[in-house]
Order: structure tokens, then C-alpha cells, then sequence
């Protein structure tokens, strides 16, 4: 069972391609569930940049954002493998998920 901002290979063929990472946002105290809320990576670039709502994380010595507005309850049997934990971007994430959800 991966762990809160654990990134995992993104198993799901279709959004594979645009988004090869997930991070798992959910509490592990909300653990005993078949589901994880988790949010999509996508690569940080000139379409898309960094922003309160955005935060950054390295996976594999490359930059990631974060699409906290695309987070889902995704079935823990559809996860990929632990690739890293961005528990060291813990502040930036949940600024980002307050702003998602409380606008400040």
C-alpha cells in the first residue's frame, strides 16, 4: 500500500503518455479503503508552469507538476510501483490542495 506523497508509475494506458506519474495526496490514517485520492504529474515545460495551485516535485532527476485540480479516487489494485516520496514538498502540496479547495 503506498503512503501519503508517495509518486507511483502511472499504470492507466490512456493518460499514460501525459501523465506517467501520480501522487498519492490521501492521509495514511484514511488507509483501510480500496481507493487512494491522488493527483496526476505531468512534466514541467513552456505549456504548463509552476504556480500556488501547480507545486513542483523531482521524479528521477526530472521536474514534475502537479495537476491538483485533476485529483481522483484511484483503485489501489490500479497503481504502478513506488518510484519516489515528495514528503519533502509537503508545505507547497497542501498550499496547493488549500487553495483548491478553500481559495487561499
Amino acid at each position: 500500500m503506498p503512503h501519503q506523497f508517495d509518486i507511483v508509475a502511472n499504470s492507466n494506458a490512456r493518460t499514460r503518455r501525459d501523465f506517467p506519474f501520480l501522487i498519492i495526496l490521501q492521509s495514511d490514517r484514511a488507509s483501510p479503503f480500496s481507493t487512494v485520492i491522488a493527483a496526476p504529474l505531468a512534466p514541467a515545460g513552456a505549456t504548463f508552469e509552476r504556480s500556488r495551485i501547480h507545486p513542483i516535485v523531482e521524479v528521477l532527476g526530472s521536474r514534475y507538476l502537479i495537476f491538483t485540480e485533476r485529483l481522483a479516487a484511484i483503485p489501489t489494485s490500479g497503481l504502478g510501483d513506488v518510484v519516489t516520496n515528495a514528503a519533502e514538498s509537503r508545505y507547497e502540496i497542501t498550499a496547493a490542495l488549500d487553495m483548491l479547495f478553500t481559495g487561499i
